[in-house]
């Protein structure tokens, strides 16, 4: 067993002293500042730095020290830095647990389930989302979401009580880009755009209800396309107007707006709706047969037919 002179013993006592000493001031350094603003809120904008971060929680008695927040940032998220938002504090808490906070987006609002369903247009989520949550900016959310139409994902998001519109226009759009991201090649391989793609599943989207349906009335879309033929569908109409088949009057039906497929040949200049992964499928995967006409009855059953006489046919056997 070794043996320790009197010098090695001093020695080790210091360096123990300036150990605890070190840990005592990290504990004092991380532990809540006195008169914690409690009950409140902090921005952290998009892109904001961690040393600015920590400036900031400091300047508002978030923290004791912003060296000590930066480095447990570093630690706990292995350099990946802050994440912004709004991060709300009901009651004191320690900055360690506020670095993991911000690291990882915890930002304690409450949150708000939203499910937007599969077709709605932008200016119909707008409306769900104000229906939804309180205050929310939709004229706002609005102007962001119309140039993105199709391409804002249906599906249920939780937003934060107070989120902006660009931030549930960010969620929207990144679920979209993961999942369409496993129809890439498919995409690539179809000799169509991915603009394209999407438009003409808005429309399909709208056309019928059953996969079987989509495939067959996505089929003909392309058919009447290639043949440059006017795909003369009336979903775009309530994009336009808000009407659906049976309201439409001649006057809607001779606009001369693009969106109208009955004067105009090719797709919309733009998606419609933001359609599903159905409809894209469908669009991707269409079934091929000779018919070139349908329609769908009062009952929602769709019949179809290869010649326009035989298209007059069932409408008037079906629609009237």
């Amino acid at each position: 067993m070794p043996r320790f002179s009197q010098k090695h013993v001093i020695v080790l006592g210091v360096i123990a002293v300036f150990v605890l000493a070190g840990l005592v001031t990290a504990a004092i350094s991380l532990s809540a500042p006195p008169g914690f603003p409690s009950d409140m809120t902090t921005h952290v904008p998009k892109d904001m730095s961690l040393s600015a971060a920590a400036d900031k929680l400091k300047a508002q008695g978030v923290i004791r020290s912003a060296f000590a927040y930066k480095v447990a940032v570093k630690l706990l998220h292995e350099g990946g830095g802050i994440q912004a938002g709004d991060y709300f504090f009901s009651k004191p808490e320690s900055a360690l647990r506020i670095a993991y906070r911000m690291a990882y987006g915890v930002q304690g609002l409450k949150q708000i389930k939203v499910t937007v369903p599969e077709g709605l247009a932008s200016y119909d989520i707008a409306r769900l989302l104000a229906k939804n949550i309180p205050g929310f900016d939709s004229k706002g959310f609005l102007a962001l979401a119309k140039p993105l139409e199709g391409y804002l994902f249906p599906d249920t998001y939780f937003f934060y009580e107070n989120v902006m519109p660009q931030g549930a226009i960010d969620a929207m759009s990144a679920n979209f880009d993961r999942q369409i991201a496993p129809f890439t090649a498919s995409i690539n391989l179809s000799g169509h755009s991915s603009k394209d793609i999407i438009t003409m599943a808005s429309l399909v989207e709208e056309e019928a209800t059953s996969s079987a349906d989509r495939r067959i009335i996505a089929g003909i879309l392309w058919k009447r396309l290639a043949a440059g033929m006017a795909l003369q569908v009336d979903p775009p109409f309530f994009y336009l107007f808000g009407k659906k088949s049976s309201e439409l009057t001649q006057s809607d039906l001779a606009t001369s707006s693009p969106y109208n497929l009955y004067k105009h040949a090719g797709l919309t200049p733009t998606p419609i709706d933001n359609p599903s992964i159905d409809a894209i499928e469908a669009v991707l995967s269409p079934t091929k047969t000779d018919y070139w006409y349908y329609l769908s009855d009062s009952k929602g059953v769709t019949h179809y037919s290869q010649t326009f006489d035989q298209h007059v046919a069932n409408e008037r056997k079906y629609l009237q």
